[in-house]
C-alpha cells in the first residue's frame, strides 16, 4: 500500500479510497429503485442497503424478487429514480443473458438514473463489470461506511479517489444520521499496537481509535528519569518519543482512515497537547476537573494543583479550537456517588467549558454506572445531564453527545458480556448520540485485541441498524419524573457554588475559581462512598440503589435523602465561613423550624 507522508496532517481531508462523484443536485426526496433480477429471490442484501438509504432520506422502491427485466425498465421510466440497484446472487453463467437484455433496454431510456449499482457474488460481479454500465458494485459484507460512501455519491473506482473528513466535527456531519464509532485500544507492546491499528483501520469497523498510553507515558513522558521500567506497558502502550506517535499516525492511514485521540496525561498537560497535535492530530481532548491526581492515585498532583492545571489545559484547547471532553462526571458514579452529583458535575463541566471558550463540548454519558442502576433510571440520569447541558447551547457553544457502556457492568463470561454490550447500546441509542464509544466486550477479562474490538463494533453496528430503522421509545413516565427530579437537585447544587466564595475576586468567576471548586470536594458537597479516609475528600456519604436509582442514604434515620437535604445539613456546619451563604442560612433555619 502507498505510504502517506506526515505533512498530510496539515490538511482537513485525506484522500483515501477510489470514488466517482456525482455533481448533479438531488431533489428533496431522491428515489432509489431496487430489484432482484431474473430468478433471484435473495432479498436480504437489498433490504439492508435500502434500510441505510432510508436513513439518509431516500425514498426506496423495492420492486421485488425474481423481477423480469421489462418490469424494471417500466418502473425506471415511470419513477425516474436517482439510483437504480440490481441484485443477482445465483450462478455466473445464468446472469449473462439478463445483463445483455438489461443493457440493451437500459440504453434506450431517454431519462437514465444518475447512478446504477449492481450487487452479486464475486463471480457474478465479474460478469457485470464486463458491461461497463454500472457505477458501483457490492459483493456482500460491505461495511456501513462503504455503503454510506456509495449513497453519498462517493463510489469506489480504480481512477479517482474519495475525500474522507479527518476532523471530528466534519466526520460526524458526514456520517449522519448514524453516530461515529469510537473504541479504546492500546497493547503493552508498541509493535503490536501498531499492527493492531492497521488491522482495525483495514476493517473499517470504527471511526475513532482512542489510544491508551501506559502510565509512564501519561505521567512521565517529559520526565524519563522518573519512569519505572518494570511498569512499561502497564495499562496501555509505551510511547517514548515523537517517532512513536508518528508511527501510530501512519498505522491508521488505510481502510477508512480512523481518527486518533489519546488521554490528556496527568501532568505537563499543555506540552502533551502540543505533542499530540504535531503527531497524531488529536481528535479531541479529554480532561477531568477533580480526578487523575493524588485523590484517586492516578497522578502526582494534589487536588487543588490538578484543578488549576486542568483549567489551563481546557483553555489552551479552546484557544486552539480543539473540541474538549471533560471526563469527570462518571468518575463520581464509578465510586457510587448519588446520581444527582453526577448530573450536577456534568452541568458544572459544561459551564466551565463554555466559560473557558470551548466551542465544541464532548459530553460523554457513561451508562451502567454504578452497574446496579436499572436501565430506565440510568437513562433518566443521562437525559437529565443532557437537558441541563443544552441550556448552555448558543451560536458559540455546541454539545456533541457521546454515549458508552460502563466497564464495571461487563461480566467475565465473554458470551454474557456480548449480550451486555448489545443491551446497553440499545438504551444508549435513545439519546441519538453523535459518538458511540464502544467498550469492547472483553475488557472485564483482558485488554481488547484488534479482533475483539472489530467484533464489538460489529455487534454495536447491528444494534444501531435495528434501532434506527424502528420507532422504539423507552422513555416512560418513571423516566421522565426521575429526570426532572435530578435536574431540580443538580441545578440547586450548581446555583450554590457562588455562595462558596469568600472574596470579591473569587465571586467574579465562581465556576472556574480554584478555591470554590476545591471547596466542593473538601466540604463533601461532591462526595462518594469510595472516598472514605481520603485526605482530599470527606468520604462520609452513603448511597443505596433504590428502585433502580443511586440515592444518598441517611444511616441514622435509615431512609433515603435527596441531595438538597443532605447538603443543607453540611452547610449548617460551615455557613459561618462564607458571607454569601446568608440566603442559604435562611433555608436552613426554615428547614430546622419545620422539623
Amino acid at each position: 500500500m502507498k505510504k502517506f507522508r506526515i505533512n498530510y496532517l496539515n490538511f482537513p481531508y485525506i484522500r483515501v479510497i477510489n470514488i466517482t462523484r456525482s455533481n448533479s443536485k438531488r431533489n428533496t426526496e431522491p428515489k432509489i429503485v431496487a430489484a432482484c433480477i431474473g430468478q433471484c429471490v435473495h432479498v436480504a442484501g437489498a433490504h439492508n442497503f435500502m434500510s441505510i438509504a432510508t436513513q439518509l432520506g431516500y425514498n426506496c422502491i423495492f420492486i421485488g424478487p425474481a423481477t423480469p427485466i421489462p418490469s424494471i425498465i417500466k418502473v425506471i421510466e415511470r419513477v425516474r429514480p436517482e439510483i437504480v440497484g440490481l441484485s443477482y446472487r445465483l450462478t455466473p453463467h445464468t446472469v449473462k443473458p439478463l445483463l445483455v437484455e438489461f443493457e440493451r433496454e437500459y440504453m434506450k431510456l431517454k431519462v437514465k438514473p444518475k447512478k446504477l449499482f449492481f450487487a452479486g457474488t464475486p463471480k457474478v460481479v465479474e460478469e457485470a463489470k464486463a458491461h461497463e454500465i454500472f457505477d458501483h458494485y457490492f459483493i456482500g459484507g460491505e461495511s456501513k461506511y462503504q455503503i454510506l460512501a456509495a449513497l453519498k455519491g462517493e463510489f469506489a473506482d480504480q481512477q479517482v479517489q474519495q475525500e474522507i473528513p479527518m476532523e471530528l466535527i466534519s466526520r460526524i456531519e458526514w456520517k449522519k444520521p448514524y453516530p461515529v464509532i469510537r473504541a479504546h485500544f492500546g497493547l503493552p507492546s508498541l509493535e503490536n499496537t501498531i499492527k493492531g491499528i492497521e488491522e482495525i483501520a483495514e476493517a473499517s469497523a470504527l471511526d475513532i481509535i482512542s489510544i491508551a498510553p501506559d502510565q509512564n507515558t501519561q505521567q512521565n513522558y517529559f520526565h524519563p528519569e522518573e519512569c519505572i521500567q518494570s511498569l512499561s506497558g502497564a495499562g496501555g502502550v509505551p510511547l517514548k518519543s515523537e517517532a512513536d506517535f508518528f508511527k501510530l499516525h501512519e498505522a491508521r492511514l488505510r481502510g477508512n482512515f480512523p481518527l486518533l485521540r489519546i488521554y490528556a496525561g496527568t501532568r505537563d498537560f499543555i506540552k502533551l497537547a502540543e505533542l499530540y497535535q504535531r503527531t497524531i492530530k488529536n481528535a479531541w481532548a479529554a480532561i477531568p476537573i477533580f480526578w487523575f491526581n493524588q485523590m484517586d492515585g492516578r497522578g502526582p498532583l494534589s487536588l487543588k494543583d490538578s484543578i488549576k492545571e486542568h483549567l489551563k489545559a481546557i483553555e489552551w484547547h479552546a484557544k486552539n479550537n480543539i473540541p474538549v471532553e471533560i471526563n469527570d462526571p462518571h468518575h463520581w458514579g464509578l465510586r457510587d456517588a448519588p446520581d444527582a452529583i453526577e448530573v450536577a458535575d456534568m452541568f458544572l463541566c459544561g459551564i466551565i467549558a463554555k466559560t473557558l471558550g470551548v466551542r465544541y463540548f464532548i459530553a460523554q454519558y457513561m451508562f451502567n454506572t454504578p452497574p446496579s442502576n436499572s436501565l430506565e433510571m440510568d437513562l433518566a440520569k443521562n437525559l437529565a445531564k443532557d437537558e441541563l447541558l443544552h441550556e448552555l447551547v448558543d451560536a458559540n457553544f455546541k454539545i456533541i453527545r457521546q454515549t458508552r457502556t460502563g466497564l464495571a457492568s461487563f461480566p467475565l463470561n465473554l458470551e454474557k458480556a456480548k449480550g451486555q454490550l448489545a443491551a446497553a447500546t440499545l438504551i444508549q441509542l435513545t439519546m441519538r448520540p453523535d459518538i458511540l464509544h464502544v467498550v469492547s466486550y472483553s475488557e472485564a477479562s483482558h485488554a481488547a485485541r484488534p479482533e475483539e474490538i472489530i467484533e464489538s463494533c460489529n455487534i454495536v453496528d447491528q444494534v444501531i441498524d435495528q434501532v434506527y430503522s424502528s420507532k422504539l421509545n423507552v422513555i416512560d413516565d418513571r423516566v421522565t419524573q426521575r429526570k426532572e427530579d435530578l435536574i431540580k437537585q443538580a441545578r440547586w447544587i450548581i446555583d450554590l457554588i457562588p455562595s462558596l466564595t469568600k472574596s470579591t475576586d473569587e465571586i467574579q468567576n465562581p465556576y472556574i475559581n480554584l478555591e470554590a471548586l476545591t471547596r466542593l470536594v473538601k466540604h463533601g458537597i461532591f462526595d462518594a462512598p469510595h472516598l472514605k479516609n481520603n485526605k482530599y475528600a470527606q468520604g462520609k456519604i452513603k448511597t443505596k440503589i433504590i428502585d433502580g436509582a443511586c440515592i444518598s442514604w441517611d444511616d441514622q434515620l435509615q431512609k433515603p435523602i435527596d441531595e438538597i437535604e443532605r447538603i443543607l445539613q453540611i452547610l449548617s456546619k460551615i455557613s459561618h465561613e462564607f458571607p454569601q451563604l446568608k440566603q442559604v442560612r435562611k433555608k436552613i433555619a426554615k428547614m430546622e423550624l419545620m422539623e
